[in-house]
């Protein structure tokens, strides 16, 4: 049930995002209607991007879960990560129907048929959950210091395949370890400087769509937008043409992005100038804004 219901989920968040979308275009911005609202609108259709993200990415690992089983031990594999169950550290394996269905305390996003995450079990101790069944279907493999919970098809079949492969012994010895994928591996997502940097350009960007879609529909329709020297305007346009000082701010954002990504593994220091230069460009949009609307 895992993957068909996380289908629906994403199915049901994207009907929700088109909607919005539609509504946002024709009853908003194509007739210059825009206020706080139509920010607000625009920004839960933003936050629900990564939601997505975190979907998708947990069907992903309800479809691709599998477990391999030699004398060496239990490997589970997901989405191109590994965790690695050594044979001979397995002490003790607990079929889930014998813990009568205990009190759970678990984290991790989990629905019917994806039950992945890490929490506790009486009796047990800290498990760790990659299963698509829930607790009567599981088999624990108990290891010290931490319990696994997997949901094989054929437990009994995957029971009496592992009591053979320990009786017989390891002919190579593994380390229990987590091998995550690449992606997952990167230093970036355990740089805070880095997040600090661009989480405030992204802030003071999204401030500056929201305080120009609050003040919008107070505005003249035609506003001066460019001062001379002598502080005379020497250019008047619309006001829908103001969105255009975020949406610049953003393309900055972006690019600098990119190429501090690109320079990121080389040269730290240039990733964080660039970073830092788009959350000051974000500032000085600011200050034109306010030179700009009265």
């Amino acid at each position: 049930m895992g993957a068909p219901l996380g289908l629906l989920f994403v199915a049901l968040i994207l009907a929700v995002d088109g909607w919005l979308l539609v509504w946002l275009i024709d009853g908003n911005i194509r007739p210059q209607e825009i206020n706080f609202l139509s920010y607000l609108v625009g920004l839960i259709v933003l936050v629900s991007l990564p939601v997505l993200l975190v979907l998708a990415y947990q069907v992903a690992s309800c479809l691709t879960l599998r477990y391999h089983l030699d004398r060496n031990g239990v490997i589970v594999r997901w989405v191109g990560n590994e965790q690695v169950i050594p044979i001979r550290d397995i002490q003790q394996i607990v079929p889930g129907h014998e813990l009568k269905n205990p009190p759970v305390r678990r984290r991790g996003l989990r629905w019917p048929g994806h039950e992945r995450g890490v929490g506790m079990v009486p009796g047990i101790g800290r498990t760790r959950f990659l299963a698509t069944q829930g607790l009567a279907q599981q088999v624990l493999l108990v290891t010290p210091g931490l319990a696994f919970a997997i949901s094989p098809d054929d437990p009994e079949g995957f029971l009496h395949g592992l009591t053979v492969r320990r009786e017989l012994g390891p002919n190579r010895l593994l380390e229990r370890e987590l091998r995550k994928a690449r992606a997952f591996t990167w230093p970036i997502w355990r740089d805070e400087t880095a997040w600090v940097l661009l989480g405030a350009a992204v802030a003071i960007n999204l401030a500056l769509f929201g305080y120009l879609s609050a003040r919008f529909p107070g505005l003249d329709f035609q506003l001066p937008l460019h001062f001379n020297n002598l502080g005379q305007a020497d250019r008047i346009g619309i006001k829908m043409e103001l969105f255009a000082l975020p949406i610049i701010g953003l393309i900055i954002l972006g690019t600098n992005l990119v190429l501090g990504l690109a320079l990121y593994r080389r040269e730290r220091a240039g990733s964080y100038l660039l970073w830092g230069a788009a959350t000051a460009a974000q500032a000085l949009f600011w200050l034109a804004t306010f030179s700009i609307v009265p």
